[in-house]
């Protein structure tokens, strides 16, 4: 079955700042998002108002029977002083908010707002029936409820809206496992190497223990997988892309003095928010090298980040630091089970699959500077992956997607999620030698611990081996295909490589809805 053609292009993205009455849009990189206008906030109605659009969108009715949105969240901070930033919350009634075609200030029929019920955000998601192509610019208002935590609010704060390109996964049974017999530690049901339908009647029940979904006992949790563990048959969004450096700076820039020094002394302990240059990852030609241009105050004001390549996918992320990001972003990680349903989808499972549904890979290199726009030169191959013989800066993301691809020329999932394979790791919930049988589909809250780590009950707190963490899908230089393959639990110990600060590791999430 084909997917929808994609074209990901002049891959921009804009988040705002309103300090007082004034205006400051910062330019990030991401992939076709814009957020930009002049927004405006309105104390007496309590609402933000502001100008997005985006490249690439689709609602379609047949096949996947999906759509793509954009995850909008806002940053609040009182401009008195030194305060935090904080979450400003969303009204959870969807009527409260407001999309208009900026064209004609009519109300709009390419999106809709679909509020949640926690109030952490808002989807602003395409509508229609077998839609495709580019979203034109909406004038969308959103309406504010209380901050997380609870500040004194003023009508000079800041305010920062930020969005993050999403995709929904439906509801529905899904295979789990390829029924590949050379590796045991591939998810199948008893001793015999097979798929395992995850149904509704699993999901409401639980999956129980490993030995139901693994071929031994020692390959999955120690204690059995109730009902409230995320199998992915309960429909989710996911981010469509990995975290790129351009929304990481925006996370790690609104975080305190002590928050940020949490995560750069993960590199040393003189590695500090107050040093001019200090780095988040690796300082050479071949990294991201998020760094501090303007140096904070010991233990008081939080220092300033920029970026060199604000285009790629941010690497040099533990698990630590990534559940952080999630968690801030009101997201929340994936497990495994959900990673196979997000590239598998309904489809019946093929042994030895990559995201794009079939066995067929292309190994693709290249410099940073030949992906930091879609390359025109590129030649279109059949399962492109970011899996070999290049060590240097991850790439951009949908690097591969064109106007004329189709899925496996893309590197797309069943639901048209990018880059599931290859570039950086997928760290996900999972694997063995850790009880991960208390993580539910709760989301994060957008507040952090004062360490500057995530704090939300049941998500494993750290990398590593037997940390209830597994890594997927492969990285740009392993050299191995089998570790872009759907279904391989070769980390299904836990590894090393997320226990720290490794620029193979990236961050994606998902949100329950």
């Amino acid at each position: 079955m084909k997917m929808k053609k994609y074209k990901l292009i002049n891959m921009k993205q804009l988040y705002l700042l309103i300090v007082g009455s004034l205006l400051f849009i910062a330019q990030a990189s991401a992939n076709n998002l814009v957020i930009s206008g002049t927004p405006s906030y309105s104390s007496a109605n309590q609402t933000l108002t502001f100008t997005m659009a985006w490249d690439n969108s689709w609602c379609i009715n047949a096949g996947p029977t999906n759509w793509d949105a954009v995850w909008i969240f806002v940053k609040r901070q009182n401009c008195s002083g030194n305060n935090a930033w904080v979450h400003q919350k969303l009204s959870t009634t969807s009527g409260d908010h407001l999309a208009k075609l900026a064209s004609n200030s009519a109300t709009s029929t390419d999106v809709q707002v679909d509020a949640v019920s926690d109030g952490m955000g808002v989807f602003v998601r395409r509508i229609g029936t077998n839609v495709v192509g580019n979203v034109a610019s909406q004038i969308v208002t959103v309406k504010l409820a209380g901050t997380n935590p609870t500040i004194t609010t003023s009508n000079t704060d800041n305010f920062e809206i930020i969005g993050v390109e999403m995709v929904y996964v439906p509801q529905g049974q899904f295979y789990l496992g390829d029924g590949r017999t050379p590796n045991s530690n591939n998810f199948s049901a008893g001793t015999v190497a097979q798929p395992l339908l995850i149904t509704s009647n699993i999901q409401t029940n639980g999956i129980g223990g490993a030995i139901n979904y693994t071929s031994s006992t020692s390959y999955g949790s120690p204690v059995a997988l109730p009902s409230t563990f995320p199998l992915g048959y309960n429909g989710f969004y996911c981010m469509k892309y990995e975290a790129t450096t351009g929304v990481f700076l925006e996370f790690i820039n609104t975080l305190s003095y002590d928050q940020q020094a949490s995560h750069l002394t993960e590199l040393g302990t003189g590695n500090l928010p107050n040093v001019a240059g200090a780095i988040f990852d690796q300082s050479n030609n071949y990294t991201q090298w998020t760094r501090v241009s303007t140096p904070g105050t010991y233990n008081t004001v939080a220092a300033t980040f920029i970026n060199s390549y604000p285009w790629a996918t941010q690497g040099y992320l533990s698990w630590k630091t990534a559940a952080a990001f999630l968690d801030w972003s009101g997201l929340r990680p994936m497990t495994e089970f959900e990673y196979e349903k997000a590239c598998r989808g309904t489809l019946p499972p093929v042994a030895n699959e990559y995201p794009w549904g079939n066995t067929t890979i292309t190994a693709v290199t290249g410099t940073a500077s030949d992906w930091t726009n879609a390359n025109s030169g590129y030649t279109i191959v059949e399962g492109p992956c970011f899996y070999c013989c290049w060590d240097g800066i991850s790439q951009r993301p949908g690097a591969f997607a064109k106007s004329t691809t189709n899925r496996t020329q893309s590197g797309a999932t069943y639901y048209g999620i990018m880059d599931m394979a290859g570039n950086l790791y997928e760290q996900c919930v999972g694997g063995a030698g850790y009880d991960y049988s208390t993580f539910t589909n709760a989301n994060g809250d957008g507040v952090l611990a004062a360490t500057g780590f995530a704090n939300t009950t049941g998500w494993p707190s750290v990398g590593g081996a037997n940390s209830g963490t597994i890594l997927r899908g492969g990285w740009m230089n392993s050299g191995n295909v089998i570790y872009n393959q759907v279904s391989d639990r070769s980390y299904y110990g836990g590894s090393a490589i997320n226990a720290s600060r490794n620029k193979y590791v990236g961050a994606r999430g998902v949100r329950s809805y």
